[in-house]
């Protein structure tokens, strides 16, 4: 959980790049049509499209829950030691659908998403301890 911790504020957010006085179009949400601010609660876990994509991995987050609360859901239905390694894979491919749109004008999908995520995630396996393939392929 101390992952979140250090990239609050860091991350490049559209409500960081506010704060810090940067001119910006808008600073809603590109992903979805809600228009909330661009926070990182919001960009992992309670936007409508990252509920999608976490769903699609058959991973399940709730908009009505705080951050940390969400980690912890995550952390208990993957229930492998792995675990922080399926959530910044997925995490960074939310982040690379977002920049995709912005910075390379592709429209986001979820389909896009998992792709990014399961390309990762093979690179992972890749990397990955042999003890570790059947609890992966669980």
């Amino acid at each position: 959980m101390f992952f979140w911790l250090i990239l609050k504020n860091r991350l490049n957010t559209r409500g960081v790049l506010r704060r810090r006085n940067m001119e910006l179009e808008s600073i809603h949400c590109v992903l979805c049509t809600e228009q909330p601010d661009e926070t990182i609660e919001h960009l992992f876990t309670n936007c409508p499209f990252v509920v999608a994509a976490w769903n699609s991995i058959n991973l399940n987050v709730r908009a009505d829950f705080q951050l940390i609360q969400n980690l912890e859901l995550l952390k208990d239905q993957i229930n492998q030691s792995f675990f922080m390694e399926i959530i910044l894979l997925l995490c960074w491919a939310i982040w690379m659908t977002r920049n995709n749109l912005i910075f390379r004008q592709i429209p986001p999908s979820v389909q896009n998403c998992k792709l990014i995520f399961m390309t990762e995630f093979h690179w992972l396996l890749c990397r990955a301890k042999r003890s570790y393939f059947p609890k992966i392929q669980e």
